[in-house]
């Protein structure tokens, strides 16, 4: 008697991608949400009155695996945009500091999360 294999040959070739597809899921998501905030970043600096501040790069480093199961970006000024970037978002003692920069990530944790956890669901 022969039986049809066909399905259990299809769920192991889903298995054994699972890992590499669940991972550019989770890539796909965190690159998403960092673009988000670049994206707040920057139109919270173009409401500046300082002409400078409206002109602050903001980028965003591809993600990478710093230890097992930990994605991470880095999200912030260029280095060119010098001491003008933490006016922007720390002030000196004369003022300044008006811009958000943390809230912005904060804000987008939310939808990040929810995302992050429909990639780590069973595969189709």
């Amino acid at each position: 008697m022969m039986s049809d294999v066909s399905q259990l040959r299809a769920f192991a070739g889903k298995l054994r991608s699972a890992p590499s597809v669940k991972a550019r899921r989770v890539r796909a998501t965190t690159v998403k949400a960092a673009v988000n905030i670049k994206k707040a970043v920057q139109a919270d600096l173009r409401g500046s009155s300082n002409a400078g501040i409206r002109r602050i790069p903001i980028q965003y480093e591809e993600p990478f695996l710093s230890a097992p199961m930990t994605v991470t970006i880095q999200i912030g000024p260029e280095a060119k945009a010098g001491g003008l970037a933490n006016i922007a978002f720390f002030g000196t003692s004369k003022g300044g500091g008006g811009h958000r920069f943390y809230e912005h990530a904060e804000a987008e944790l939310d939808t990040w999360k929810r995302y992050l956890g429909e990639a780590m669901e069973g595969l189709d």
